[in-house]
């Protein structure tokens, strides 16, 4: 013996749009994957993007790293961000996605310790310049924007 159970309409309303919702999320997850930013496919593209700031960096990369771009931002990651959306980027976008950090020493720092590198850092998915900055190597150094003050 089977019984029916009558559905009420809010139920069924509530449904739909529970699904609906779970649709655009997937949808917009799917479209907003596309990576966009400033082409550094190569390192003469890298490279002149640095020295439109006004560094001299030199031709290719001190240093190459594979970083993963946490889903959770901690405070840390947070500040870095910040810095980051003063150039026009946000990594926000690429949570939880790889990318290559190539690191080029300036050599045109002006006050620095010989002694103490000072390297311009760009963040490259799929080829694409998503994140930027300048820092020092020393303990106590400093991390800073792009463009020069």
């Amino acid at each position: 013996m089977s019984t029916r159970v009558k559905r009420s309409g809010k139920s069924i309303f509530i449904g739909i749009l529970l699904i609906a919702a779970a649709a655009v999320w997937i949808i917009s997850r799917f479209v907003s994957s596309e990576v966009s930013g400033i082409s550094g496919e190569n390192d003469k593209e890298r490279v002149a993007f640095i020295e439109s700031f006004g560094w001299d960096a030199g031709n290719v990369p001190n240093k190459i790293e594979e970083i993963r771009i946490p889903v959770n931002f901690d405070e840390v990651y947070e500040e870095y961000n910040a810095l980051q959306l003063e150039q026009g980027f946000d990594l926000r976008k690429y949570r939880a996605y790889y990318a290559k950090k190539y690191s080029y020493e300036i050599k045109n720092y002006d006050g620095s310790d010989p002694a103490v590198p000072i390297c311009a850092n760009l963040l490259v998915i799929d080829g694409k310049i998503v994140g930027a900055d300048i820092s020092s190597a020393e303990s106590r150094g400093f991390v800073t924007v792009l463009a020069k003050k």
